[in-house]
């Protein structure tokens, strides 16, 4: 009978629905007590030990974080470098940063606003993230200045140069100011792609931090997706030759070649971007380099 018929269907999709809830639910536990031993690990292992220690430490946690949203990475080597690097990156999500630190130990460059954050920000200052305060030309040098002093220890710095995310089927202009302590130290440039892709191999949108979405939205977007491959490519370390708005451009047409996309630049000759974040100069600090998502809304 139809009536029978639709009941069935009703109650399948009900417990289908539980199902899914509580999946997501075990998943969020998990995150929580990850989270948890996040906090345990830089308050009590990460002073005891040695930088290479720590940097495995850091590492496990990031592919751990990744397994429990059901992201299962694709990693090609990075380049070996005898001293330090500017790595620069296209930017979809806030899950790009632990896919890189799954990779290799990098300090990222993030909005000062990060170092307020509970739990996050204090976890992202006690792994060595640069706060930057956007806006500010005279923060901008600062920030350079640490990043100079870093790559001349022999440590890889990370930005995002298109400034904001996308949904990772294009890339954005890269900005240039970041990219000075390259130039002033002679130190290569490392242009890195990441995507995201369903496990059959298709686009997929779910980790795409833009929108306006709220963390919470993306987090459960992310594990509503049944599972997401994400890949990570490095190509060959670019030569800091020329001016900074140079570098940014050869930077931009490699992580475009990795991605299989035309860059930002290319695609409107003989136009300037019109809006967001292109609008901006081309010596403008980015607005949004290098962050995680804004807390919860």
């Amino acid at each position: 009978m139809p009536g029978a018929c639709s009941v069935r269907i009703l109650r399948a999709l009900y417990n289908a629905g539980v199902i899914a809830a509580l999946r997501r639910l075990s998943r969020l536990v998990l995150l929580a007590a990850h989270l948890a031993s996040g906090v345990a690990l830089a308050l009590f292992a990460l002073p005891l030990v040695g930088e290479p220690a720590r940097d495995r430490i850091i590492a496990r946690w990031s592919r751990r974080l990744l397994a429990i949203l059901r992201v299962r990475v694709r990693i090609e080597a990075s380049p070996a470098l005898p001293d330090g690097a500017l790595l620069v990156c296209n930017h979809v999500s806030w899950i790009d940063i632990y896919l890189i630190l799954a990779a290799r130990r990098v300090r990222f460059v993030s909005k000062s606003e990060v170092r307020r954050w509970p739990v996050v920000g204090w976890l992202a200052h006690r792994v060595g993230t640069l706060f930057l305060e956007r806006g500010r030309r005279a923060d901008t040098r600062r920030i350079n200045a640490e990043m100079g002093a870093l790559m001349r220890t022999g440590h890889w710095v990370a930005v995002f140069p298109e400034g904001t995310t996308s949904d990772g089927r294009g890339l954005k202009r890269f900005l240039p100011s970041l990219l000075q302590p390259a130039v002033a130290l002679n130190c290569p440039v490392v242009p890195a792609a990441l995507r995201y892709r369903t496990p059959d191999g298709r686009y997929s949108a779910a980790p795409a931090y833009i929108d306006d979405i709220s963390l919470w939205a993306s987090l459960t977007r992310i594990l509503d997706a049944g599972g997401l491959i994400a890949e990570l490519r490095f190509g060959a370390p670019i030569p800091p030759d020329g001016h900074r708005r140079e570098l940014a451009a050869a930077a931009e047409r490699a992580v475009a070649t990795l991605l299989d996309a035309a860059p930002a630049r290319c695609t409107s000759p003989n136009t300037r971007p019109t809006g967001g974040l292109g609008a901006a100069s081309a010596d403008n600090p980015p607005r949004t380099p290098a962050d995680p998502p804004d807390a919860p809304r």
